[in-house]
C-alpha cells in the first residue's frame, strides 16, 4: 500500500475502517498505544514506533522522540495526564509520526495547548486534528450530538466517556463542527486562562482574546461568583451585558482535580456580522490570520 501523500483524515479514516471491520469490543475505546507500535511495524518496517511510555517531559505534554539510530520511534507522554488526556496525547504524537517525522527527523515536543490544537502551529493543528478524528470519528460523534443541539456538559461529558478522551477534548471536537453559536471558558482564580469559540460564534463577534494578557471574568457571571451549583452547571440565563452584548446561558463548574473551572456559553442565533460591526468581548486565538 503506497501512502505516501496522505493527508490526516485520509490516515485517520484509514485506521477507522481498520476498527470498523475488526469491530473490537469497546469500538471506540481500543489501545491507541498499541494501534500505534502494531501498524508501523507492519507499514513502515524500517522506522516503526517501538515504544509508547510516560516521562518527564519538564512542561511539554507529549513528544515524538526519535533513536540514536533514527531507525526505530518512541511516543513520550508527560507524568500525571488523565487516562483521557494521556490517550489523546498518544494519539497526537502518533499523528506527528505519521505527518511530520520526515521533516521533523529530531523528533517533536508538543504542549499542552499544542495537543489541544489552540496554536498558530501548523504541524500541532494538524496532528491535533488527526488525533480527534481518530478518537471520536465525526459521523460517530455527530450521531451522539447533532450540529443544531445545545448539548450541556452531561451530554459532552458522555461523549468523553464514550471516546475515552478528556472533556476539555470533547468539548473542543464539538465546538469545532457544531452549527450554534457557542465558546467554551477555561478559567483560573477569575481570570479567562484561554477560550475558543465555535465558527458560528466567532464570525458574529463572538470570542475572548487571551493574547494580550490576563481577561478577567465578567463579575456578573456566575463563574466569577463561584456559584458551582447544580443548577449552573445545568444552566443559568444572563441577560445581554454579562458575558457579551445579549443574552446567553451559562453552563459552569470547577474541577477541583485541576483547581479550574469550565465554562459553556450558548448564545442565541445570529447573522453573522462583518469585521466593522459590533465590539467582541475578546478574542480567542488570532484565529482571523490563518483563515
Amino acid at each position: 500500500m503506497n501512502s505516501e501523500g496522505w493527508g490526516l483524515q485520509r490516515w485517520a479514516n484509514h485506521f477507522n475502517q481498520m476498527l470498523n471491520l475488526a469491530n473490537p469490543p469497546n469500538r471506540y475505546r481500543f489501545d491507541v498505544g498499541r494501534l500505534a507500535m502494531e501498524t508501523t511495524a507492519q507499514m513502515f518496517p524500517g522506522d516503526p514506533i517501538v515504544k509508547v511510555e510516560e516521562e518527564d517531559l519538564e512542561g511539554f505534554a507529549g513528544a515524538l522522540v526519535p533513536a540514536e539510530s533514527r531507525t526505530r520511534w518512541g511516543i513520550a507522554y508527560g507524568k500525571g495526564q488523565s487516562p483521557g488526556r494521556r490517550r489523546f496525547t498518544i494519539a497526537h504524537e502518533f499523528g506527528h509520526f505519521l505527518l511530520h517525522r520526515k521533516k521533523y527527523p529530531n523528533g517533536i515536543h508538543s504542549s499542552e495547548a499544542d495537543v489541544d490544537g489552540r496554536t498558530k502551529i501548523e504541524v500541532e493543528r494538524e496532528a491535533n486534528e488527526f488525533a480527534s478524528w481518530l478518537l471520536m470519528p465525526l459521523d460517530d460523534f455527530r450521531k451522539q450530538i447533532a450540529p443544531r443541539d445545545k448539548p450541556d456538559f452531561d451530554a459532552i461529558g458522555n461523549c468523553a466517556t464514550r471516546y475515552e478522551v478528556s472533556l476539555v477534548a470533547a468539548v473542543l471536537r464539538w465546538l469545532r463542527y457544531t452549527e450554534r453559536r457557542a465558546v467554551f471558558v477555561n478559567s483560573i482564580d477569575g481570570y479567562v486562562n484561554w477560550a475558543w469559540s465555535s465558527d458560528a460564534a466567532f464570525k458574529s463577534g463572538n470570542f475572548i482574546r487571551t493574547s494580550r494578557g490576563p481577561v478577567e471574568l465578567p463579575a456578573g457571571s456566575a463563574v466569577a461568583q463561584q456559584q458551582f451549583t447544580p443548577e449552573v452547571r445545568s444552566g443559568v440565563d444572563h441577560a445581554a451585558g454579562v458575558w457579551f452584548n445579549q443574552r446567553v446561558k451559562e453552563h459552569s463548574f470547577r474541577s477541583e482535580k485541576y483547581d479550574t473551572a469550565y465554562t459553556l456559553l450558548h448564545l442565541a442565533d445570529a447573522e453573522p456580522k462583518s469585521w466593522s460591526e459590533g465590539t467582541p468581548l475578546e478574542d480567542t486565538y488570532e484565529r482571523f490570520m490563518r483563515r
